[in-house]
């Protein structure tokens, strides 16, 4: 449904709730209920308790996804089923076709964004523009008895492909060599048949380039040349896209997925045909689980910029996606990348930071618990959590520093077997949290005393 249709409740929500970026920023002390108790709830906890809750989860990648056909969600949700030991389908199954943004800056009638890279137009035409458009798949896992798990895998890549392939893959071709799996990558074309001028995968590497690419000759020693690709080439110029102009499209991607995602949910009412407000059912829990860039990515999501708030279709989404953020308690980080890419916002605003978004996030929480009906304004809030999962051989992942209003755990997992002592797989470290053993029991059923920075 398009962002366009949420009612004006929502945009008068918006002037209360986002004067500056949030109600919590704004609101004296004297109004922001100080949380004491932390949520002590797991996911395997939540979905134990599947019998009288709905319970929501959102998955957004990290780095370096491999895109089309490349569901990053899959290994968790086949780690989940293998929990909970009744879903009727493995992995569970997909539901609908791919469901793209559609709203401000990224419908069909939108024409591509103005901005370069070195002189030259990241997407040169209307059709390259819409096949960068950030989409969210929607999967249920349904069970032979309890309620159904549902999971929205948010996808961001389509975004940042076109930087890659084209200015990035190609030119590392002519100087390290070619990477033949990227490169077929980078130049496949698949139209999306469920939606006419969308792409499943979209060729930003001409079939003839890509054939002259690939004889190119392999100029840089054979494992320098893959981790150069896998995880400078591809992976972590991400990152580096990220921190640039490119986030407010990301931000604005995501927000309108989550937005999709909830009002396509089984129980989430409206208020009118016409003008509908987004109200999840009242006891519905969302879980946020999210890899790498992603983790930095979600929460970016609350920052509201002056664009935001002179646009009303951008201001309503922005309010609706903390909607669902008041009602999500529990949020897992894999391989986190806060503390380095925060190095480069250095800024002399105290509340327009990394930091301040997880803080904004605890206070509109506390006031979703506040609101509730017969909640006692005078018993403190429960502390939501993060559970930031980081493999200490992981080259990509840092703590999460302590919160005043939302419980951080970093829990230490082992994704992959060092050798003689020396060498753990940085790929396996980096990627394997969905999967590792560890890393899903601390998930579904903790054990490990958590490190708790004070």
């Amino acid at each position: 449904m398009a962002i366009g249709l949420l009612c004006t409740a929502v945009a008068a929500m918006a002037q209360t709730e986002l004067a500056g970026t949030s109600s919590a920023q704004q609101a004296p002390a004297s109004q922001v209920a100080t949380p004491q108790a932390q949520v002590d709830r797991s996911l395997g906890e939540e979905l134990n308790g599947l019998s009288t809750r709905d319970v929501h989860i959102f998955f957004i990648h990290g780095i370096g996804s491999e895109g089309p056909h490349s569901h990053d969600s899959e290994l968790l949700r086949k780690s989940i089923c293998a929990y909970v030991k009744n879903c009727v389908k493995p992995a569970g199954e997909q539901v609908g076709s791919y469901d793209y943004a559609d709203g401000a800056n990224f419908g069909l009638n939108e024409a591509p964004p103005t901005m370069r890279y070195m002189g030259k137009l990241v997407w040169n035409t209307p059709e390259e523009w819409h096949a960068a458009a950030p989409f969210v798949v929607h999967y249920k896992l349904s069970r032979t008895s309890g309620r159904t798990i549902y999971l929205d895998e948010l996808n961001w890549w389509p975004l940042v492909f076109a930087l890659k392939c084209k200015q990035i893959i190609a030119s590392d071709a002519r100087l390290a060599g070619p990477v033949d799996q990227k490169i077929e990558t980078c130049s496949t074309r698949e139209p999306d048949p469920q939606m006419q001028g969308r792409f499943i995968s979209y060729d930003w590497i001409s079939p003839d380039e890509a054939k002259l690419l690939l004889t190119e000759p392999k100029r840089a020693a054979p494992i320098n040349r893959s981790l150069k690709t896998d995880v400078t080439d591809w992976g972590f110029s991400d990152a580096v896209t990220a921190l640039g102009p490119m986030r407010d499209l990301m931000v604005q991607g995501i927000r309108q997925l989550i937005l999709k995602a909830v009002l396509d949910s089984p129980g989430t009412t409206q208020d009118s045909a016409a003008m509908p407000l987004l109200t999840p059912i009242a006891d519905q829990d969302f879980v946020i689980v999210s890899h790498s860039l992603g983790s930095y990515l979600i929460f970016s999501a609350l920052s509201v910029n002056d664009k935001d708030r002179a646009t009303p279709v951008l201001m309503q989404a922005s309010v609706a996606y903390m909607q669902v953020l008041r009602q999500t308690a529990l949020v897992y980080f894999f391989a986190n990348q806060v503390r380095l890419l925060e190095l480069a916002n250095l800024e002399d605003s105290p509340t327009d930071n990394f930091v301040s978004h997880l803080e904004d996030w605890g206070k509109l929480r506390c006031d979703f618990e506040k609101a509730a009906p017969g909640a006692d304004p005078n018993t403190p809030c429960r502390l939501p959590k993060i559970v930031a999962l980081s493999d200490p051989s992981d080259l990509l992942t840092w703590r999460v520093p302590h919160l005043t209003t939302v419980d951080v755990q970093n829990v230490y997992v082992k994704n992959g077997i060092h050798w003689f002592w020396l060498l753990e797989n940085p790929m396996r470290a980096h990627l394997n949290y969905s999967t590792d053993k560890r890393a899903i029991r601390e998930m579904l059923h903790p054990t490990a005393a958590p490190d708790l920075e004070k």
